[in-house]
């Protein structure tokens, strides 16, 4: 059977980003230090190469750690840092988010090879010693081709929508064919362009601001969208959050938690 997915307004965006924001103000400093962990683990693998198979490994359970606390959060519980490692432990999802791993590692992989043989000719000008800057950018900007820019950015946004919501797909849908989540990941984008593009557009814009003022409301900003992107996945696939496991619990309002189903 077919994940279904529900259809969304504009306007939508809007009320993801301010969710997230409210789910972030609850435990502002769990999220920072959890999305700083994320980006520590993912840095790691720039300095030392030796653990860029790990860490491509590591990071969609660390994303699923991350969506857990939301969820967690929306039930009205709270959360620790440690709680992003729980995906390693959980039974019956492990398995789906090492699969996933290795379909994104091989669809890495694939990205690369293309971007190599599309611009082979820009890297070989490029990595030429003694070559004056000016010089090397003319040349380097002649050997690009808009057709293969095109297809390469093409092929990398069937890469990114084809991935967006695979994590939580096969983690909180327990979608066990990989090829499935992907699918049902790439459809959202084309069945909700335009609450997926405004939503973009925001966090982008916010982005540049924050670069602009300096990188320190990154630290804020991010985990807001973080949390505002796994709340638009709740809304379209998943919009009743699930209660708490205990009864003493009182979950977030409808308004905070994400559940808009008008």
């Amino acid at each position: 059977m077919s994940t279904q997915l529900r259809i969304f307004k504009a306007d939508a965006a809007l009320k993801w980003f301010k969710a997230g924001w409210l789910i972030f103000k609850t435990q502002p400093l769990t999220f920072i230090f959890m999305h700083l962990f994320i980006g520590i683990v993912g840095l790691l693998s720039l300095f030392l190469p030796l653990l860029q198979i790990v860490s491509a490994l590591a990071t969609p359970f660390l994303t699923a750690g991350f969506y857990q606390a939301v969820l967690t959060k929306q039930q009205g519980g709270k959360i620790m840092l440690a709680d992003i490692l729980k995906p390693f432990s959980a039974k019956g999802n492990r398995l789906g988010l090492f699969r996933l791993a290795l379909y994104q590692m091989g669809a890495g992989i694939l990205i690369a090879l293309l971007a190599n043989g599309l611009f082979s000719n820009a890297m070989a000008v490029m990595t030429q010693p003694d070559l004056d800057p000016n010089t090397a950018i003319s040349q380097m900007l002649e050997s690009i081709s808009f057709a293969n820019v095109a297809l390469f950015l093409i092929a990398l946004s069937i890469y990114f929508t084809s991935f967006a919501y695979a994590v939580p797909l096969v983690y909180f849908n327990k979608e066990q064919r990989i090829l499935n989540a992907l699918k049902s990941s790439f459809m959202v984008f084309y069945y909700n362009i335009l609450p997926l593009s405004v939503y973009g557009i925001i966090c982008a814009l916010l982005i540049v601001v924050s670069m602009f003022l300096s990188l320190l409301p990154l630290l804020i900003l991010m985990p807001i969208c973080y949390i505002s992107f796994f709340v638009s996945y709740q809304a379209i696939f998943m919009p009743v959050v699930p209660p708490s496991d205990d009864s003493n619990i009182k979950p977030l309002s409808s308004e905070q938690s994400g559940r808009f189903d008008a």
